[in-house]
């Protein structure tokens, strides 16, 4: 399959949505989903402990269901798929239904493939600030790198280990003007629900669901 640069500023390309970069992006946040971590859940969970926590595995792999809510459509879009994680920087979105596309962040690399049609279109995260920003504000985590994740973005944590809620508010006007909010959910040291809020109205939501 060929690959076929696209242009930043475009809305639109051989299918491919802001949204669902921006939704790939953000899961650069690592996903785990096991229990049984060492480390104690006594108390309220800070960013410090939460952060150490959810970074403490180098790959993971997770089913989810996004539903997503548009403006102009009247009845949501459900989607289902496979999220796969490789520390440092490899991160995939695998949708399987209702039709199959490949959304993939490899560095600096962004690779948009669909077996329906004849190439792959390919990105730079370098030439398109706002993905830029997702991509290396909320990679940070990874790395245990609070302040890196602060230059992006204003974090609020509430709740307890049983069902945590950290919320995102874009710091960055090129952020602030496509998202108003992010909200992740979790139990314990696992993500659970992601929820993208732009600026238009539109929502996405994914449940994390864990497999047999």
């Amino acid at each position: 399959m060929s690959g076929s640069p696209v242009n930043p500023d475009s809305t639109d390309r051989g299918g491919w949505s802001k949204t669902g970069m921006i939704i790939l992006a953000l899961l650069a946040l690592p996903l785990n989903y096991q229990y049984g971590l060492a480390a104690s859940t006594a108390g309220a969970p800070t960013l410090q402990t939460l952060f150490s926590r959810l970074a403490s595995r180098n790959e993971t792999q997770v089913r989810f269901v996004e539903t997503k809510t548009l403006g102009v459509l009247s009845q949501p879009i459900r989607l289902e798929g496979v999220l796969e994680f490789h520390a440092p920087s490899y991160l995939a979105k695998h949708v399987e239904q209702p039709a199959e596309e490949h959304y993939v962040i490899e560095g600096q690399h962004v690779t948009v493939s669909k077996p329906a049609e004849p190439s792959s279109v390919q990105l730079n995260l370098s030439d398109y600030p706002p993905l830029a920003a997702f991509a290396e504000g909320l990679r940070a985590p990874l790395a245990g790198d609070l302040a890196a994740l602060r230059r992006y973005w204003t974090p609020s944590l509430g709740g307890s280990w049983k069902h945590w809620r950290l919320v995102l508010t874009p710091i960055r006007p090129e952020l602030a003007a496509l998202v108003r909010q992010v909200q992740l959910e979790g139990q314990e040291d696992r993500l659970t629900r992601m929820t993208l809020e732009e600026t238009g109205g539109d929502r996405s939501t994914l449940d994390f669901v864990r497999g047999p």
